[in-house]
């Protein structure tokens, strides 16, 4: 591995503390697109103990052994809310608008190895998602995930589409994601809302005459509200027409695979799905 000069290490600094920003402005930064790139190799306990070294020798300083925060920002949130090929890609590309350049100079060892590490903060006792990305396809196919979810312009629409999950969510996420869907709800703003909601939350209108309807809220303004029930039927309601609106907080249409899948298997799913969106 090429040592890193020291001007190189203060600007990596640099970069890693705008990894740590999780503010609705640091979500607006235009993220600068990465040159084609192999794909991450499999993390595991010696390549996250290589980026270890190299974060303590580069960025440390800044950011403390542990990513908690010294001199700069904590960075321990990073790889869930960017995911490994988020992190690549702030890492080479950088983030236009930010004052966080482009780190072209480094080798592509080198940066997978600090994703690989920053990836481990903040859970170092989990186990790392190392499984079978080839078996976790065959997984998603055989649990009809693409009944709810579409890869690129494959699958249904119930669901979020998946083509770039692996760059929007890290490991981490996505294994609290399978065992307990309801709490890990994505955020959205694409309604008229003062702040984001989360969104394919689930809402039940009771009718005048006592009716139910179940169905994530796809749409709304002062007068109406439009649902997505289970079965992908949309149904428009008048609200001064029903008794009640109200949301079931923790209720999803996915289901929760704790229980249903072995340790190995959601290891394997978690490994296809971070391959998503990832290397060009």
């Amino acid at each position: 591995m090429k040592v890193i000069r020291p001007w190189y290490a203060a600007a990596l600094i640099l970069a890693l503390g705008v990894l740590g920003l999780a503010s609705p402005a640091a979500a607006q930064l235009t993220q600068a697109a990465p040159p084609p790139h192999a794909a991450h190799p499999r993390a595991t306990p010696e390549s996250i103990a290589a980026g270890k070294a190299l974060f303590e020798g580069t960025c440390a300083n800044c950011h403390g052994i542990d990513g908690s925060g010294a001199n700069g920002p904590n960075i321990r949130s990073a790889a869930v809310n960017l995911g490994p090929e988020g992190l690549y890609a702030r890492i080479r590309g950088g983030a236009i608008g930010s004052g966080m350049p482009a780190f072209t100079a480094l080798e592509d060892a080198q940066v997978w190895v600090i994703v690989d590490y920053v990836g481990s903060l903040g859970h170092e006792g989990a186990v790392l998602a190392t499984g079978d990305a080839q078996k976790g396809k065959e997984i998603y196919d055989a649990n009809g995930c693409a009944k709810c979810h579409a890869i690129a312009g494959q699958g249904g629409n119930l669901g979020p589409e998946l083509s770039k999950i692996g760059v929007l969510r890290g490991t981490v996420k996505l294994q609290a994601i399978l065992a307990d869907p309801g709490a890990n709800l994505p955020l959205d703003t694409s309604l008229q809302e003062r702040a984001a909601y989360p969104a394919y939350l689930v809402y039940r209108v009771t009718t005048k005459d006592g009716k139910a309807i179940e169905g994530m809220r796809v749409n709304e303004d002062s007068f109406t509200m439009q649902l997505r029930d289970a079965n992908g039927r949309l149904h428009s309601v008048q609200k001064f027409e029903v008794q009640k609106i109200e949301p079931l907080p923790g209720k999803t249409f996915m289901p929760s695979y704790k229980g249903k899948l072995s340790d190995k298997q959601i290891d394997d799913l978690v490994a296809y799905l971070s391959g998503l969106g990832g290397a060009q």
